[in-house]
């Protein structure tokens, strides 16, 4: 048990690493109002305040194992409990997935940002060949139907993931932001941006084609207001 949370402790540390190198090429962090939006354990949000002017970390639940080094605020729904333009970077990683209305959590993101501020948001590719989750083969890809059926089988649950391919999920956001697709640029500089293992077995030439959608684990995109 304490190796596995040592695992979950490293994890969580590099991908905040990766958030706050990807976020320093358009914001300078220690000046910025940060909201970490499904803060989850909250190990993220505590390794961004260390290096943030703010962070408040919201969730449905208090799921946290770290509780310093920022602010914590439970919320019902997507529903941000906070002013317009109030936040300087937003951040929602690994959690439009988990939204129940994603259109929802997509202009509320817009409400709260700054006009010239930046949203993080990553989130799993539908079509990569192990469903990031449950880790079963090709369970985003099946309709809900037989998602179910399948989960079942193995875990006796309903799957209750909502993964986006690219095409979805950039039709959802485009009509709120210019998006910056910045997978290309964390695959091609992998230590520079910390990457994750999954990420390093990706030939490059893969990652300037267009069909890439179906080679990267997961999309990291930089969003600005319209």
């Amino acid at each position: 048990m304490f190796l596995y949370k040592m695992r979950i402790f490293r994890k969580k540390h590099r991908k905040a690493m990766k958030i706050m190198s990807v976020l320093s090429e358009f914001k300078n962090l220690s000046q910025s109002k940060v909201l970490d939006v499904g803060c989850g354990k909250g190990i993220i949000s505590s390794n961004i305040g260390n290096f943030s002017k703010k962070i408040i970390g919201v969730d449905i639940e208090d799921r946290r194992v770290v509780k310093e080094g920022y602010k914590f605020q439970l919320v019902k729904d997507e529903k941000l409990p906070f002013n317009n333009s109030h936040f300087d970077i937003v951040i929602s990683n690994q959690v439009i997935e988990h939204v129940n209305n994603q259109d929802n959590h997509i202009k509320e993101i817009c409400r709260v940002l700054k006009k010239d501020g930046v949203c993080y948001l990553a989130t799993p590719n539908r079509y990569w060949p192990i469903e990031p989750h449950y880790y079963l083969p090709f369970l985003g890809i099946l309709p809900n139907r037989l998602a179910n059926f399948y989960l079942r089988i193995f875990i006796n649950k309903d799957y209750d993931v909502k993964l986006l391919s690219y095409y979805n999920l950039i039709k959802k956001l485009k009509k709120y932001f210019i998006i910056k697709n910045f997978t290309f640029e964390v695959v091609k500089n992998p230590k520079k941006y910390h990457l994750e293992r999954g990420y390093r077995v990706i030939p490059l030439f893969l990652v300037s084609n267009l069909i890439f959608e179906c080679f990267v684990p997961s999309f990291i995109l930089v969003l600005r207001k319209r």
